[in-house]
């Protein structure tokens, strides 16, 4: 049910399981129960996954299992990866600055 609601929270089928008393506050100890000790255990739910649905950020995260899938055609792995663009420009401004 925790991989359902992480990868497909907007299924029909899941929102209706969950409007049912009790689905809902067992889905939340159960995601508990993995996310504590700082997720160290959300892997083992996660991992079969291809992608992660966070709702309340509003992202889509690829796993690596997503990952892989998607960089069998492409050499380098790094390729669907955002980079931190605040660090991007920072590296471009000194090396700007180191040619003056």
């Amino acid at each position: 049910m925790l991989r359902a609601f992480k990868g497909l929270p907007k299924n029909n089928a899941l929102i209706k399981f969950l409007s049912e008393r009790g689905n809902k506050s067992l889905l939340l100890k159960t995601e508990n129960f993995y996310m504590q000790n700082n997720s160290k255990e959300m892997p083992k739910a996660t991992d079969p996954l291809f992608f992660i649905i966070d709702e309340k950020a509003n992202s889509i995260e690829l796993t690596e299992k997503g990952l892989d899938l998607i960089s069998d055609s492409v050499e380098d792995i790094s390729f669907f990866i955002l980079p931190d663009v605040g660090s991007k420009i920072a590296d471009i401004e000194k090396s700007e600055l180191s040619r003056s």
